[in-house]
Order: C-alpha cells, then sequence, then structure tokens
C-alpha cells in the first residue's frame, strides 16, 4: 500500500472519530487548496483551518462516515455522510463526495461535491 493510501485511511478514521482538526492538522499540506463544489478555491492551510474549525464548532453533534473510498495515482476519493443540527434544529443529512490530489504524503488539493 503507498504512504498516501495509508494517511488517507488514517484522516478518514480520525474524520469518523469525531478528530477532524487533528486530521486537518497531521495530512494537510500547507499550500493545501480546498473547494466546495464550483466555488472559488480556499489557499493555504491558516485560511482553511479558520474555515474547518468553524465547521467544526458549530456543529456540535456533527457525525462523519465514509461510506466508500476509491485509489487513483496519488488520488483518492471518498463517499461520505455527514449528520448535523443545523442552525435552525433541524436534522441535516447529506451525502459528499470528496477528491483528495495527494503529494509527498499530504492533501495538496481537495475538491467537495454536494448537492444542498
Amino acid at each position: 500500500m503507498n504512504n498516501f493510501q495509508e494517511n488517507n485511511e488514517q484522516l478518514n478514521q480520525l474524520l469518523e472519530q469525531g478528530e477532524a482538526m487533528e486530521a486537518f492538522e497531521r495530512f494537510y499540506a500547507e499550500s493545501v487548496s480546498m473547494q466546495e463544489n464550483e466555488m472559488e478555491p480556499r489557499i493555504g492551510k491558516a485560511f482553511n483551518r479558520e474555515q474547518c474549525a468553524g465547521f467544526v464548532a458549530a456543529h456540535s453533534d456533527l457525525k462523519l462516515t465514509v461510506l466508500s473510498v476509491a485509489y487513483g495515482d496519488e488520488l483518492s476519493i471518498q463517499e461520505v455522510l455527514f449528520e448535523y443540527t443545523d442552525e435552525a434544529g433541524e436534522k441535516v443529512n447529506y451525502p459528499e463526495v470528496a477528491v483528495r490530489r495527494w503529494q509527498g504524503g499530504f492533501v495538496q488539493r481537495e475538491k467537495f461535491y454536494y448537492a444542498r
């Protein structure tokens, strides 16, 4: 198994355990680019850290389940299920696909595909 595949499995395990920020710190590159659907990419670990921490803090009951994973050349694709309560008190449950491009054992680019 390639190093990036092992790292991807560890990253996903941390996410499922509710350790999103630990996963982010351990496996994302300083120059990471993260993109939601077709929005403009967010560039840099510091900026993306703020965004991730804000999302996690706003959803104290956040649960993420990895449904499937596929691998390519320095590429991982995971289908995940998000479950949480939104600001209006409504239960939110939606699938998302995250495409991660790896280099040197770190996520360099990640793009999220979902409908909401």
